[in-house]
Protein backbone atom coordinates (compact mmCIF):
# COMPACT_ATOMS: atom_id res chain seq x y z
CA UNK A 1 0.00 0.00 0.00
CA UNK A 2 1.48 3.33 -1.13
CA UNK A 3 0.76 6.64 0.55
CA UNK A 4 -0.48 9.47 -1.69
CA UNK A 5 -0.34 13.21 -1.23
CA UNK A 6 -2.23 16.07 -2.86
CA UNK A 7 -0.31 18.75 -4.74
CA UNK A 8 -1.21 21.92 -6.64
CA UNK A 9 0.65 22.58 -9.87
CA UNK A 10 -0.21 25.66 -11.92
CA UNK A 11 -3.63 25.87 -10.30
CA UNK A 12 -4.54 22.20 -10.88
CA UNK A 13 -4.85 19.64 -8.09
CA UNK A 14 -3.26 16.19 -8.50
CA UNK A 15 -2.88 13.07 -6.37
CA UNK A 16 0.65 11.66 -6.39
CA UNK A 17 2.49 8.75 -4.78
CA UNK A 18 4.61 9.91 -1.87
CA UNK A 19 7.84 8.63 -3.44
CA UNK A 20 6.97 10.24 -6.76
CA UNK A 21 6.19 13.46 -4.89
CA UNK A 22 9.63 13.62 -3.27
CA UNK A 23 11.28 12.96 -6.61
CA UNK A 24 9.24 15.67 -8.34
CA UNK A 25 9.87 18.12 -5.48
CA UNK A 26 13.62 17.52 -5.69
CA UNK A 27 13.48 18.02 -9.43
CA UNK A 28 11.68 21.36 -9.18
CA UNK A 29 14.05 22.56 -6.44
CA UNK A 30 17.01 21.66 -8.64
CA UNK A 31 15.45 23.54 -11.53
CA UNK A 32 14.92 26.61 -9.33
CA UNK A 33 18.53 26.41 -8.13
CA UNK A 34 19.81 26.25 -11.71
CA UNK A 35 17.91 29.41 -12.61
CA UNK A 36 19.35 32.14 -10.42
CA UNK A 37 18.49 35.40 -12.20
CA UNK A 38 15.75 37.95 -12.75
CA UNK A 39 12.60 36.44 -14.17
CA UNK A 40 13.07 33.02 -12.59
CA UNK A 41 9.55 33.05 -11.15
CA UNK A 42 8.09 33.46 -14.63
CA UNK A 43 10.22 30.61 -15.93
CA UNK A 44 9.33 28.33 -13.00
CA UNK A 45 5.65 29.17 -13.38
CA UNK A 46 5.71 28.24 -17.03
CA UNK A 47 7.68 25.03 -16.37
CA UNK A 48 5.13 24.00 -13.75
CA UNK A 49 2.30 24.74 -16.16
CA UNK A 50 3.91 22.48 -18.75
CA UNK A 51 4.47 19.72 -16.18
CA UNK A 52 0.81 20.00 -15.21
CA UNK A 53 -0.22 19.57 -18.88
CA UNK A 54 1.97 16.48 -19.20
CA UNK A 55 0.53 14.97 -16.01
CA UNK A 56 -3.03 15.55 -17.27
CA UNK A 57 -2.19 13.63 -20.45
CA UNK A 58 -0.73 10.65 -18.58
CA UNK A 59 -2.80 10.15 -15.43
CA UNK A 60 -4.64 6.84 -15.23
CA UNK A 61 -8.34 7.62 -15.56
CA UNK A 62 -9.28 4.93 -13.04
CA UNK A 63 -6.81 5.66 -10.23
CA UNK A 64 -6.16 9.33 -10.98
CA UNK A 65 -2.79 9.07 -9.26
CA UNK A 66 0.60 10.24 -10.51
CA UNK A 67 3.17 7.48 -10.17
CA UNK A 68 6.94 7.28 -10.29
CA UNK A 69 7.02 6.26 -13.94
CA UNK A 70 5.03 9.38 -14.83
CA UNK A 71 7.55 11.61 -13.04
CA UNK A 72 10.50 9.88 -14.71
CA UNK A 73 8.92 10.26 -18.15
CA UNK A 74 8.24 13.95 -17.60
CA UNK A 75 11.77 14.57 -16.30
CA UNK A 76 13.07 12.89 -19.45
CA UNK A 77 10.94 15.21 -21.60
CA UNK A 78 11.77 18.40 -19.70
CA UNK A 79 15.48 17.66 -19.32
CA UNK A 80 17.94 17.67 -16.43
CA UNK A 81 18.16 20.86 -14.35
CA UNK A 82 21.96 20.95 -14.28
CA UNK A 83 22.04 21.22 -18.06
CA UNK A 84 20.28 24.59 -18.04
CA UNK A 85 22.33 26.86 -15.82
CA UNK A 86 22.08 30.31 -17.46
CA UNK A 87 25.36 32.21 -17.53
CA UNK A 88 25.57 35.42 -19.51
CA UNK A 89 29.29 34.86 -20.04
CA UNK A 90 28.84 31.43 -21.60
CA UNK A 91 27.19 31.10 -25.04
CA UNK A 92 23.96 29.16 -24.85
CA UNK A 93 24.15 25.59 -26.16
CA UNK A 94 21.31 23.15 -26.62
CA UNK A 95 21.79 20.36 -24.05
CA UNK A 96 22.02 16.80 -25.23
CA UNK A 97 19.21 14.73 -23.78
CA UNK A 98 16.60 12.35 -25.12
CA UNK A 99 13.30 13.99 -25.93
CA UNK A 100 10.02 13.25 -27.59
CA UNK A 101 9.36 15.21 -30.77
CA UNK A 102 6.60 17.71 -30.19
CA UNK A 103 3.78 17.68 -32.77
CA UNK A 104 2.59 21.09 -33.92
CA UNK A 105 -0.68 22.51 -32.70
CA UNK A 106 -2.60 25.24 -34.45
CA UNK A 107 -2.76 28.57 -32.64
CA UNK A 108 -3.00 32.23 -33.62
CA UNK A 109 0.41 33.86 -33.45
CA UNK A 110 0.19 37.05 -31.40
CA UNK A 111 3.85 37.95 -31.85
CA UNK A 112 3.88 38.28 -35.64
CA UNK A 113 0.25 39.17 -36.17
CA UNK A 114 -1.07 41.94 -38.39
CA UNK A 115 -4.72 41.55 -37.37
CA UNK A 116 -5.61 38.45 -35.39
CA UNK A 117 -2.55 36.30 -36.01
CA UNK A 118 -4.49 33.78 -38.13
CA UNK A 119 -2.16 33.83 -41.14
CA UNK A 120 1.04 33.70 -39.07
CA UNK A 121 -0.42 30.85 -37.00
CA UNK A 122 -1.34 28.90 -40.13
CA UNK A 123 2.15 29.58 -41.44
CA UNK A 124 3.70 27.88 -38.41
CA UNK A 125 1.32 24.92 -38.66
CA UNK A 126 1.80 24.42 -42.42
CA UNK A 127 5.49 25.38 -42.36
CA UNK A 128 4.79 28.11 -44.95
CA UNK A 129 5.85 31.73 -44.96
CA UNK A 130 2.84 33.70 -43.61
CA UNK A 131 3.27 36.21 -46.47
CA UNK A 132 2.00 33.62 -48.97
CA UNK A 133 -1.04 32.85 -46.83
CA UNK A 134 -1.80 36.57 -46.56
CA UNK A 135 -1.54 36.89 -50.35
CA UNK A 136 -4.04 34.03 -50.75
CA UNK A 137 -6.50 35.75 -48.39
CA UNK A 138 -6.11 39.02 -50.32
CA UNK A 139 -6.77 37.28 -53.65
CA UNK A 140 -9.86 35.58 -52.20
CA UNK A 141 -11.25 39.03 -51.46
CA UNK A 142 -12.11 39.27 -55.17
CA UNK A 143 -14.16 36.05 -54.91
CA UNK A 144 -17.25 37.67 -53.37
CA UNK A 145 -15.24 38.60 -50.26
CA UNK A 146 -14.98 34.95 -49.21
CA UNK A 147 -11.71 35.45 -47.34
CA UNK A 148 -13.29 37.96 -44.95
CA UNK A 149 -15.82 35.43 -43.67
CA UNK A 150 -13.21 32.65 -43.54
CA UNK A 151 -10.74 34.85 -41.67
CA UNK A 152 -13.33 35.94 -39.12
CA UNK A 153 -14.42 32.36 -38.47
CA UNK A 154 -10.80 31.21 -38.04
CA UNK A 155 -10.12 34.18 -35.77
CA UNK A 156 -12.97 33.07 -33.52
CA UNK A 157 -12.40 29.30 -33.44
CA UNK A 158 -8.57 29.17 -33.33
CA UNK A 159 -7.19 29.97 -29.85
CA UNK A 160 -4.35 32.42 -29.39
CA UNK A 161 -0.98 31.11 -28.22
CA UNK A 162 -0.85 32.77 -24.80
CA UNK A 163 1.74 30.87 -22.76
CA UNK A 164 5.27 29.79 -23.55
CA UNK A 165 4.11 26.18 -23.80
CA UNK A 166 1.48 27.07 -26.39
CA UNK A 167 3.97 29.18 -28.35
CA UNK A 168 6.44 26.30 -28.46
CA UNK A 169 3.66 23.85 -29.42
CA UNK A 170 2.63 26.20 -32.23
CA UNK A 171 6.19 26.09 -33.58
CA UNK A 172 6.59 22.36 -33.10
CA UNK A 173 9.42 22.79 -30.59
CA UNK A 174 9.75 20.53 -27.51
CA UNK A 175 8.29 22.16 -24.44
CA UNK A 176 11.16 21.71 -22.00
CA UNK A 177 13.33 23.75 -19.69
CA UNK A 178 15.87 24.32 -22.45
CA UNK A 179 13.45 26.00 -24.83
CA UNK A 180 11.66 27.91 -22.08
CA UNK A 181 14.97 29.35 -20.86
CA UNK A 182 16.08 30.04 -24.41
CA UNK A 183 12.99 32.17 -25.05
CA UNK A 184 13.68 34.10 -21.86
CA UNK A 185 17.40 34.53 -22.66
CA UNK A 186 16.53 35.78 -26.17
CA UNK A 187 14.46 38.51 -24.56
CA UNK A 188 11.07 37.17 -25.70
CA UNK A 189 8.36 37.69 -23.07
CA UNK A 190 7.02 34.50 -21.56
CA UNK A 191 3.46 35.76 -21.56
CA UNK A 192 2.94 38.60 -23.99
CA UNK A 193 -0.82 38.50 -23.52
CA UNK A 194 -0.68 40.18 -20.08
CA UNK A 195 -0.42 43.72 -21.43
CA UNK A 196 -2.98 45.67 -19.48
CA UNK A 197 -2.08 49.04 -20.93
CA UNK A 198 -4.97 51.47 -20.82
CA UNK A 199 -4.61 52.46 -24.47
CA UNK A 200 -4.82 48.84 -25.63
CA UNK A 201 -7.89 48.21 -23.48
CA UNK A 202 -9.66 51.30 -24.76
CA UNK A 203 -8.77 50.45 -28.36
CA UNK A 204 -10.14 46.92 -27.93
CA UNK A 205 -13.41 48.22 -26.53
CA UNK A 206 -13.79 50.78 -29.31
CA UNK A 207 -13.25 48.10 -31.94
CA UNK A 208 -15.65 45.69 -30.24
CA UNK A 209 -18.42 48.25 -29.81
CA UNK A 210 -17.96 49.55 -33.37
CA UNK A 211 -18.28 46.03 -34.77
CA UNK A 212 -21.42 45.37 -32.75
CA UNK A 213 -23.10 48.64 -33.80
CA UNK A 214 -22.14 48.26 -37.47
CA UNK A 215 -23.20 44.60 -37.53
CA UNK A 216 -26.54 45.35 -35.84
CA UNK A 217 -27.43 48.03 -38.39
CA UNK A 218 -26.34 45.79 -41.26
CA UNK A 219 -28.38 42.84 -39.97
CA UNK A 220 -31.41 45.11 -39.80
CA UNK A 221 -30.72 46.26 -43.36
CA UNK A 222 -30.49 42.64 -44.50
CA UNK A 223 -34.21 42.21 -43.82
CA UNK A 224 -34.88 44.42 -46.84
CA UNK A 225 -32.94 42.20 -49.26
CA UNK A 226 -35.88 39.88 -50.08
CA UNK A 227 -38.54 42.61 -50.13
CA UNK A 228 -38.37 42.92 -53.92
CA UNK A 229 -39.12 39.22 -54.23
CA UNK A 230 -41.88 39.27 -51.61
CA UNK A 231 -43.62 42.10 -53.46
CA UNK A 232 -44.24 39.94 -56.54
CA UNK A 233 -45.60 36.49 -57.25
CA UNK A 234 -43.16 35.81 -60.04
CA UNK A 235 -39.38 35.87 -60.30
CA UNK A 236 -38.26 38.42 -62.93
CA UNK A 237 -34.95 37.68 -64.64
CA UNK A 238 -33.09 40.40 -66.58
CA UNK A 239 -36.25 42.58 -66.59
CA UNK A 240 -37.67 40.57 -69.50
CA UNK A 241 -38.61 37.02 -68.55
CA UNK A 242 -40.78 36.03 -65.60
CA UNK A 243 -40.65 32.56 -64.05
CA UNK A 244 -42.97 30.91 -61.60
CA UNK A 245 -41.86 28.57 -58.80
CA UNK A 246 -41.87 25.50 -61.02
CA UNK A 247 -39.20 27.02 -63.27
CA UNK A 248 -36.80 28.26 -60.59
CA UNK A 249 -37.04 24.94 -58.73
CA UNK A 250 -37.80 26.16 -55.19
CA UNK A 251 -40.57 28.10 -53.41
CA UNK A 252 -40.21 31.85 -53.38
CA UNK A 253 -40.05 31.93 -49.58
CA UNK A 254 -36.95 29.69 -49.71
CA UNK A 255 -35.34 32.05 -52.22
CA UNK A 256 -36.17 35.02 -49.99
CA UNK A 257 -34.71 33.22 -46.97
CA UNK A 258 -31.49 32.39 -48.84
CA UNK A 259 -31.12 36.05 -49.86
CA UNK A 260 -31.53 37.17 -46.27
CA UNK A 261 -29.07 34.59 -44.91
CA UNK A 262 -26.48 35.40 -47.58
CA UNK A 263 -26.51 39.06 -46.64
CA UNK A 264 -27.05 38.76 -42.87
CA UNK A 265 -24.74 35.93 -41.76
CA UNK A 266 -21.44 37.77 -42.45
CA UNK A 267 -22.70 40.61 -40.26
CA UNK A 268 -23.88 38.15 -37.59
CA UNK A 269 -20.32 36.80 -37.52
CA UNK A 270 -19.05 40.38 -37.15
CA UNK A 271 -21.48 40.85 -34.27
CA UNK A 272 -20.14 37.71 -32.57
CA UNK A 273 -16.58 38.87 -33.17
CA UNK A 274 -17.41 42.16 -31.45
CA UNK A 275 -18.72 40.25 -28.44
CA UNK A 276 -15.61 38.08 -28.45
CA UNK A 277 -13.37 41.15 -28.45
CA UNK A 278 -15.26 42.69 -25.52
CA UNK A 279 -15.59 39.42 -23.60
CA UNK A 280 -12.78 37.03 -24.61
CA UNK A 281 -14.06 34.31 -22.25
CA UNK A 282 -17.42 33.97 -23.99
CA UNK A 283 -18.07 30.26 -24.59
CA UNK A 284 -19.26 28.28 -27.61
CA UNK A 285 -18.49 31.10 -30.06
CA UNK A 286 -16.45 28.78 -32.27
CA UNK A 287 -19.29 26.25 -32.55
CA UNK A 288 -21.84 28.96 -33.34
CA UNK A 289 -19.59 30.51 -35.99
CA UNK A 290 -18.97 27.14 -37.63
CA UNK A 291 -22.73 26.50 -37.78
CA UNK A 292 -23.34 29.94 -39.28
CA UNK A 293 -20.64 29.32 -41.87
CA UNK A 294 -22.35 26.08 -42.92
CA UNK A 295 -25.75 27.78 -43.16
CA UNK A 296 -24.22 30.58 -45.26
CA UNK A 297 -22.76 28.06 -47.70
CA UNK A 298 -26.17 26.37 -48.02
CA UNK A 299 -27.81 29.75 -48.73
CA UNK A 300 -25.20 30.53 -51.38
CA UNK A 301 -25.81 27.12 -52.97
CA UNK A 302 -29.60 27.71 -53.06
CA UNK A 303 -29.23 31.14 -54.64
CA UNK A 304 -26.71 29.89 -57.23
CA UNK A 305 -29.05 26.98 -58.02
CA UNK A 306 -31.88 29.43 -58.75
CA UNK A 307 -29.68 31.69 -60.88
CA UNK A 308 -28.38 28.73 -62.91
CA UNK A 309 -31.92 27.44 -63.50
CA UNK A 310 -33.10 30.89 -64.58
CA UNK A 311 -30.14 31.27 -66.93
CA UNK A 312 -30.82 27.85 -68.48
CA UNK A 313 -34.47 28.77 -69.05
CA UNK A 314 -33.45 32.08 -70.61
CA UNK A 315 -31.04 30.39 -73.00
CA UNK A 316 -33.87 28.16 -74.25
CA UNK A 317 -35.91 31.15 -75.41
CA UNK A 318 -33.14 33.51 -76.46
CA UNK A 319 -33.99 33.04 -80.14
CA UNK A 320 -37.54 34.26 -79.54
CA UNK A 321 -36.25 37.66 -78.56
CA UNK A 322 -33.71 37.79 -81.37
CA UNK A 323 -36.55 37.28 -83.86
CA UNK A 324 -38.49 40.18 -82.36
CA UNK A 325 -36.04 42.75 -83.72
CA UNK A 326 -37.45 44.90 -86.49
CA UNK A 327 -35.41 47.19 -88.75
CA UNK A 328 -36.99 50.11 -90.58
CA UNK A 329 -35.03 51.94 -93.26
CA UNK A 330 -35.74 55.25 -94.97
CA UNK A 331 -33.82 57.58 -97.31
CA UNK A 332 -34.60 61.25 -97.94
CA UNK A 333 -32.85 63.69 -100.29
CA UNK A 334 -31.74 67.07 -98.97
CA UNK A 335 -32.79 69.99 -101.17
CA UNK A 336 -29.72 72.15 -100.69
CA UNK A 337 -28.44 74.78 -103.07
CA UNK A 338 -24.81 75.03 -104.11
CA UNK A 339 -22.50 76.07 -101.27
CA UNK A 340 -25.38 75.91 -98.81
CA UNK A 341 -24.82 75.13 -95.12
CA UNK A 342 -26.98 72.46 -93.51
CA UNK A 343 -28.11 73.36 -90.00
CA UNK A 344 -28.49 70.24 -87.85
CA UNK A 345 -30.49 70.61 -84.64
CA UNK A 346 -31.85 68.23 -81.98
CA UNK A 347 -35.23 68.84 -80.39
CA UNK A 348 -37.40 67.16 -77.79
CA UNK A 349 -40.10 65.13 -79.49
CA UNK A 350 -43.35 67.04 -78.95
CA UNK A 351 -45.45 63.88 -79.19
CA UNK A 352 -44.48 62.96 -75.63
CA UNK A 353 -46.60 65.86 -74.35
CA UNK A 354 -49.68 65.21 -76.44
CA UNK A 355 -49.77 61.45 -75.77
CA UNK A 356 -49.10 61.74 -72.04
CA UNK A 357 -51.98 64.17 -71.68
CA UNK A 358 -54.45 61.38 -72.44
CA UNK A 359 -56.44 59.75 -69.64
CA UNK A 360 -55.36 56.17 -70.45
CA UNK A 361 -52.20 55.24 -68.52
CA UNK A 362 -51.51 52.47 -71.02
CA UNK A 363 -50.56 55.10 -73.58
CA UNK A 364 -48.00 56.94 -71.48
CA UNK A 365 -44.68 57.34 -73.23
CA UNK A 366 -41.11 57.21 -72.00
CA UNK A 367 -37.90 58.42 -73.65
CA UNK A 368 -35.00 56.13 -74.56
CA UNK A 369 -31.43 57.00 -75.43
CA UNK A 370 -30.08 55.53 -78.66
CA UNK A 371 -29.87 58.20 -81.37
CA UNK A 372 -26.54 58.26 -83.24
CA UNK A 373 -25.46 60.41 -86.18
CA UNK A 374 -22.62 59.87 -88.63
CA UNK A 375 -21.56 62.50 -91.20
CA UNK A 376 -20.15 61.08 -94.44
CA UNK A 377 -19.16 62.35 -97.87
CA UNK A 378 -21.59 61.68 -100.70
CA UNK A 379 -20.26 60.06 -103.87
CA UNK A 380 -23.53 60.35 -105.79
CA UNK A 381 -23.45 64.10 -106.38
CA UNK A 382 -26.48 64.59 -104.11
CA UNK A 383 -26.85 65.28 -100.41
CA UNK A 384 -29.23 62.97 -98.55
CA UNK A 385 -29.88 61.22 -95.23
CA UNK A 386 -30.40 57.56 -94.36
CA UNK A 387 -32.29 56.58 -91.22
CA UNK A 388 -32.23 53.02 -89.85
CA UNK A 389 -34.50 52.26 -86.90
CA UNK A 390 -33.72 49.07 -84.98
CA UNK A 391 -36.71 48.27 -82.79
CA UNK A 392 -36.85 45.50 -80.21
CA UNK A 393 -40.57 44.92 -79.67
CA UNK A 394 -40.32 42.22 -77.01
CA UNK A 395 -43.07 40.80 -74.83
CA UNK A 396 -43.00 39.76 -71.22
CA UNK A 397 -43.29 35.98 -71.06
CA UNK A 398 -44.69 33.69 -68.37
CA UNK A 399 -43.90 29.96 -68.21
CA UNK A 400 -46.51 27.74 -66.59
CA UNK A 401 -45.46 24.15 -67.18
CA UNK A 402 -42.53 21.92 -66.29
CA UNK A 403 -40.36 20.85 -69.20
CA UNK A 404 -42.61 22.30 -71.90
CA UNK A 405 -43.23 26.00 -72.41
CA UNK A 406 -46.66 27.54 -72.53
CA UNK A 407 -45.93 31.13 -73.46
CA UNK A 408 -48.40 33.74 -72.30
CA UNK A 409 -48.27 37.43 -73.18
CA UNK A 410 -49.45 39.37 -70.16
CA UNK A 411 -52.35 41.83 -70.66
CA UNK A 412 -51.34 45.32 -71.81
CA UNK A 413 -47.68 44.29 -71.93
CA UNK A 414 -47.29 44.43 -75.71
CA UNK A 415 -44.46 46.81 -76.44
CA UNK A 416 -44.99 49.82 -78.67
CA UNK A 417 -42.17 51.92 -80.09
CA UNK A 418 -43.13 55.01 -82.06
CA UNK A 419 -41.55 55.77 -85.41
CA UNK A 420 -38.60 58.09 -85.14
CA UNK A 421 -39.56 61.73 -85.66
CA UNK A 422 -37.58 64.20 -87.80
CA UNK A 423 -38.28 67.09 -90.16
CA UNK A 424 -36.54 68.82 -93.07
CA UNK A 425 -37.29 72.45 -93.78
CA UNK A 426 -35.17 74.17 -96.41
CA UNK A 427 -31.62 74.08 -95.07
CA UNK A 428 -32.52 72.81 -91.56
CA UNK A 429 -32.58 69.16 -90.46
CA UNK A 430 -34.41 68.77 -87.12
CA UNK A 431 -33.94 65.44 -85.34
CA UNK A 432 -35.62 64.09 -82.21
CA UNK A 433 -33.12 63.68 -79.41
CA UNK A 434 -34.76 60.52 -77.98
CA UNK A 435 -36.69 57.43 -79.06
CA UNK A 436 -40.26 57.20 -77.74
CA UNK A 437 -41.77 53.97 -76.39
CA UNK A 438 -44.46 52.86 -73.96
CA UNK A 439 -43.51 52.78 -70.27
CA UNK A 440 -44.13 49.04 -70.01
CA UNK A 441 -41.86 48.32 -72.97
CA UNK A 442 -38.43 46.93 -72.10
CA UNK A 443 -36.66 48.52 -75.08
CA UNK A 444 -33.23 49.52 -73.82
CA UNK A 445 -31.67 48.04 -76.98
CA UNK A 446 -33.65 50.20 -79.41
CA UNK A 447 -31.51 52.44 -81.60
CA UNK A 448 -31.73 54.91 -84.47
CA UNK A 449 -28.69 55.34 -86.71
CA UNK A 450 -28.72 58.41 -88.95
CA UNK A 451 -26.19 58.90 -91.75
CA UNK A 452 -25.92 62.37 -93.27
CA UNK A 453 -24.27 62.33 -96.72
CA UNK A 454 -22.98 65.71 -97.96
CA UNK A 455 -21.34 66.66 -101.23
CA UNK A 456 -17.96 68.38 -101.13
CA UNK A 457 -19.46 71.86 -101.68
CA UNK A 458 -21.79 71.63 -98.69
CA UNK A 459 -21.14 72.53 -95.06
CA UNK A 460 -22.86 71.51 -91.82
CA UNK A 461 -23.29 73.43 -88.58
CA UNK A 462 -24.47 72.00 -85.25
CA UNK A 463 -26.54 73.61 -82.52
CA UNK A 464 -24.91 73.37 -79.10
CA UNK A 465 -22.97 70.62 -77.40
CA UNK A 466 -24.34 67.54 -79.14
CA UNK A 467 -21.28 65.27 -78.89
CA UNK A 468 -23.28 62.34 -77.51
CA UNK A 469 -25.02 61.88 -80.86
CA UNK A 470 -21.97 61.73 -83.13
CA UNK A 471 -19.51 59.00 -83.98
CA UNK A 472 -16.86 61.01 -85.79
CA UNK A 473 -16.67 64.64 -84.63
CA UNK A 474 -16.68 67.05 -81.73
CA UNK A 475 -19.63 69.42 -81.73
CA UNK A 476 -17.55 72.17 -80.07
CA UNK A 477 -20.69 73.79 -78.66
CA UNK A 478 -21.86 74.94 -82.09
CA UNK A 479 -18.90 77.20 -82.72
CA UNK A 480 -17.53 75.39 -85.79
CA UNK A 481 -18.81 74.65 -89.26
CA UNK A 482 -17.67 71.40 -90.86
CA UNK A 483 -17.06 70.31 -94.45
CA UNK A 484 -15.11 67.72 -96.47
CA UNK A 485 -11.77 68.59 -98.07
CA UNK A 486 -10.40 67.26 -101.37
CA UNK A 487 -9.21 64.07 -99.64
CA UNK A 488 -12.63 63.32 -98.19
CA UNK A 489 -11.60 64.23 -94.65
CA UNK A 490 -14.09 66.03 -92.43
CA UNK A 491 -12.58 69.32 -91.21
CA UNK A 492 -13.77 72.51 -89.64
CA UNK A 493 -13.56 75.87 -91.31
CA UNK A 494 -10.41 76.64 -89.33
CA UNK A 495 -8.65 73.80 -91.16
CA UNK A 496 -8.52 71.53 -88.08
CA UNK A 497 -8.93 67.88 -88.97
CA UNK A 498 -11.91 66.16 -87.36
CA UNK A 499 -11.89 62.73 -88.98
Amino acid sequence: MNKTVTINIAGFVYHIDEEAYYRLDSYLKAVRTSIQQDGEEEIISDIEARIGELFSERIDAQSGVIRMNHVDEIMNIMGKPEDYVIDDEIPYQQPNYSSIKQPKKIYRDGEKRILGGVCSGLGHYLNVDPVWIRIIFILLLFLYGTSVLIYLILWIIIPKARTTSEILEMRGEPVNISNIEKRFKDGIPLNYNNNAATAATVFRKVIGISLIVFASLSIFGSFFAPIAFNAQKEFVFNNIITFNESQIGIPFWALNLSLFLMSAIPFIVLFILGIKILKPKTKHIGLVSAALGFIWLVAVFVFCYVMINADIEQDKIRDLFEESYESKYSKVDLDLKQNDTLFLIFNKDERIYTINDTISSDKKISEIEGVHVDILESNTGKSYIEIEEKIFNNKRLNFKSLGKYELKVEPNKNSTTLRYNYSIKSDTLALSNKILATYNDFTEDNSVNIKVYLTADKKIKLNGNDNRYFWNLNADEGKNVYKFDDKGTLINTNNNTIN
